[in-house]
């Protein structure tokens, strides 16, 4: 018994950037200093510092610019008031002692989140970083990347839509986004050529990004056999595959068509062709004629065919078991090296000469 394949994992995250990446100078956000001392039988002036609030001043700036950010909106956990930087990147407001949750916000950049201790009067700097994807705060956002399950390479170009029929196609970091959703969960599929589709549910975070990976796993796709074709020398010498290739051919008969029609004759092989006409002027003579009603010439591997003393030449001398192509031409389509004095021609090549690497001398 053969072990079944794993099932390629789906990865959710819902993305809450920490302030790692929003800082260089500080490792945490902390308005910390240490306590005042408290004198004995000063335990109700304690109590009333504990309970009052304390100035914090905080200042934001660009991580790599250091350009003062106006318009970063702070927010503490409990507290309903928000509080917005100035030209300056600062902001100072009035916070209880006490432990809190800061989110920091601005346009085009990196939602910033972590713990903030408030115990007396101090200040902080915090610098955020742009966001490319925008802000991974946002709520009602999905971020989906396709990839291989073997190898992670990001899919370009695959389908991924919801049940609600909202489709995006993967960019070349096999990327899809859904903003704005209304329900917190939702159904996932993802499909693309050569690879098996997936369907998956999934939950998404009521006020932040979620983000997915779909690793997707290579499905054979049923192709047709490959023709190989080795090609003969002196066909490929006389240009028979050049005229077939390009599309010059006007008519061609080939060695299957010859043997269904399973007649001695064959002439009667010619008889599937619009407006060519078979004379069989008598039982040792049968010739073709173009809807112009003059005669063929014929060449066998080449060579003229055998013409009696009245000019004609009896094509049913030829054995169809000989014939592997036959090319038939009239007028203006009649291949210039074979044009002479005759309206028409037909080009028989047969087996022998269609063999791979075969060569004829034309006797």
């Amino acid at each position: 018994m053969h072990a079944m394949a794993p099932k390629p994992m789906l990865s959710v995250e819902a993305a809450a950037p920490d302030f790692v990446r929003g800082l260089r100078v500080a490792a945490t956000l902390l308005a910390v200093v240490l306590p005042c001392a408290v004198l004995p039988g000063d335990a109700g002036a304690q109590s009333d510092r504990e309970t009052d609030h304390v100035r914090i001043t905080a200042r934001i700036q660009d991580i790599d610019t250091r350009a003062d950010l106006l318009g970063a909106v702070l927010e503490l956990s409990g507290v309903a008031n928000r509080f917005v930087t100035g030209e300056d990147g600062r902001v100072s407001f009035d916070a209880p002692v006490g432990d809190y949750t800061l989110t920091v916000r601005k346009g085009g950049y990196a939602t910033l989140r972590g713990d903030f201790r408030v115990i007396r009067p101090g200040d902080f700097l915090l610098r955020m970083s742009q966001w490319d994807e925008g802000d991974m705060g946002a709520p009602s956002r999905l971020v989906v990347k396709v990839v291989e399950a073997y190898g992670a390479r990001p899919i370009e170009g695959a389908t991924v839509m919801l049940a609600n029929g909202t489709m995006v196609v993967t960019n070349a970091d096999g990327r899809a986004e859904f903003r704005d959703l209304e329900s917190q969960a939702v159904q996932l599929e993802v499909e693309m050529i050569g690879y098996a589709s997936r369907t998956e549910p999934v939950t998404l975070h009521p006020d932040r990004t979620t983000a997915v990976e779909v690793q997707m796993t290579i499905e054979a796709v049923p192709l047709r056999p490959l023709t190989v074709e080795v090609r003969s020398q002196f066909l490929e010498a006389n240009g028979v595959y050049r005229r077939m290739d390009q599309g010059r051919v006007m008519h061609l008969l080939t060695k299957r068509v010859i043997e269904e029609r399973g007649s001695p004759r064959i002439s009667d092989a010619f008889s599937r062709i619009p407006g060519l006409k078979i004379i069989r002027e008598s039982t040792y003579r049968t010739v073709l004629m173009a809807p112009s009603n003059c005669q063929l010439s014929v060449y066998v591997d080449g060579i003229p065919f055998g013409v009696d003393i009245e000019g004609s030449v009896n094509i049913d001398q030829i054995p169809p078991d000989w014939v592997e192509l036959a090319e038939v031409y009239w007028g203006n389509r009649t291949p210039i090296e074979y044009r002479g004095d005759a309206c028409g021609v037909v080009l028989i090549w047969t087996r022998a000469s269609s063999r791979p690497g075969s060569v004829s001398d034309g006797g």
